[in-house]
């Protein structure tokens, strides 16, 4: 590069001459990037590990930064959250309780590293059961084998705005050995949220195992997982129950006969044999349930699903045959559901 100097030459004429002028070279940026390793979170109100790598492209690619940098985590007014070292390798690594809101990481520039930062935590969101609306972990609470049930989950971020139009995905995986199964999961059905952020899953009930939904998240919301186990159980009913004589007199020993069934997908209502069938009976006017004196205390169906037993009659009353429980609660360790017919006995 040449530049034009004033020369003064004979006669004091000022005249100007082409130079040569030394060359300054323009310093090369050298950028620099946050790789984020993929954030577990696994509860809304817990604290988070955020690690991952910082790197620098010196001219022949992506290769680690040098130790002794600083990652800043930043939340959405600016303020800083906390700081990590980068340590051998570009490696840093984070443990903080994020709060409501992106979570930015940034790495200052120095010399000619320009300054970097990444998004690493959006938006917590939360997935959850709204017993407001009457939801439970499964709708209806006890699941019946081969019959259809809905999983109804609500869909907020924790600063409480609803999430619509996103796509939740119901899960389920058997039953492993101990506790929440990390593996083995299987996708069941979907459904998006309404304007409520709600959501209502269909689906059959077959096996009992765990079950899951699942948010993945966007680019301003985390994702989130609900688990818990589910159960299943097979539909019972008493058919043909009845109790006589009618009327009968005080003292008299009624006969309480019935036949218990189970229902299955492939062959409809079929008999139970060898299961035990208790009574129970409610006074006229009354809601108290009271054991009768019953000849064994109930019966063993047979083969064929029948029972029958002997029970002293007291005064006018519902009388009740039951099988496993006497109400609609099931016993968790049972995959039967609980059964129960009645009839009125009028004591003369």
């Amino acid at each position: 590069m040449k530049t034009a100097m004033p020369v003064v030459v004979g006669g004091g004429i000022l005249t100007a001459a082409l130079v040569a002028s030394p060359v300054q070279a323009a310093e090369v940026a050298i950028p620099q990037r946050i790789v984020v390793d993929p954030v577990a979170v696994q509860n809304w109100d817990a604290d988070v590990t955020v690690s991952g790598q910082v790197q620098q492209d010196r001219g022949a690619g992506w290769v680690a930064a040098p130790a002794g940098l600083v990652v800043h985590f930043d939340s959405p007014d600016g303020q800083l959250q906390v700081m990590a070292t980068v340590q051998t390798g570009g490696r840093f690594s984070a443990t903080f309780y994020p709060g409501p809101g992106n979570i930015i990481a940034r790495v200052p520039g120095y010399g000619q590293v320009t300054e970097t930062s990444a998004r690493v935590l959006g938006w917590i969101s939360r997935l959850y059961i709204d017993q407001a609306l009457g939801d439970r972990e499964t709708n209806p609470v006890y699941p019946l084998r081969g019959k259809t049930f809905q999983v109804r989950r609500t869909l907020k971020a924790v600063r409480g705005e609803a999430l619509p139009g996103r796509k939740v995905t119901l899960w389920w995986a058997p039953k492993g050995a101990s506790g929440y199964p990390k593996t083995g999961w299987k996708q069941v059905s979907s459904g998006v949220t309404d304007a409520q952020g709600r959501v209502k899953i269909g689906a059959t009930a077959w096996t009992a195992g765990w079950l899951r939904t699942s948010y993945s998240g966007d680019a301003t919301y985390t994702g989130v997982d609900s688990g818990y186990p589910f159960r299943v159980y097979y539909k019972t009913g008493i058919a043909g129950f009845n109790a006589s004589p009618e009327p009968a007199r005080k003292g008299q020993y009624l006969t309480l006969k019935g036949r218990l069934m189970r229902w299955t997908s492939s062959g409809g209502w079929q008999p139970i044999k060898g299961k035990w069938v208790s009574a129970k009976y409610r006074l006229k006017g009354q809601t108290t349930l009271r054991t009768p004196s019953c000849t064994n205390g109930g019966d063993a169906t047979s083969s064929t699903g029948w029972f029958q037993m002997k029970c002293k009659t007291p005064a006018d009353a519902t009388w009740m045959a039951y099988y496993l429980s006497p109400y609609a609660s099931p016993d968790t360790s049972k995959t039967d559901f609980p059964a129960q017919a009645t009839d009125y006995v009028d004591v003369r």
